[in-house]
């Protein structure tokens, strides 16, 4: 989306962080159009936001639990059958 230059003036501020971000800001002015760009390149990565990846109900500590006592259950079979 390409703004004018007004909006730029009103918007100045949250555009250049917006730049710096990594995204893509475009406005004309008399029939040229501009692009802000940060002169640092942002990494993707950076903007990359943590999700919850847990089914609903399920802790971190439960999980931590179940995976040792399933390690645990494992090793023991292991052994079981070395013998």
């Amino acid at each position: 989306m390409t703004l004018t230059i007004s909006k730029v003036r009103q918007n100045l501020f949250s555009l250049a962080e917006a730049a710096a971000r990594g995204e893509k800001v475009e406005f004309a002015y008399q029939g040229t159009k501009f692009r802000l760009v940060a002169e640092n390149k942002v990494s993707k990565l950076s903007r990359l936001k943590p999700m919850d990846i847990l089914a609903p109900g399920v802790s971190l500590d439960s999980l931590q639990a179940d995976m040792k006592a399933e390690k645990a259950k494992l090793a023991a079979e292991w052994e079981a059958r070395q013998v």
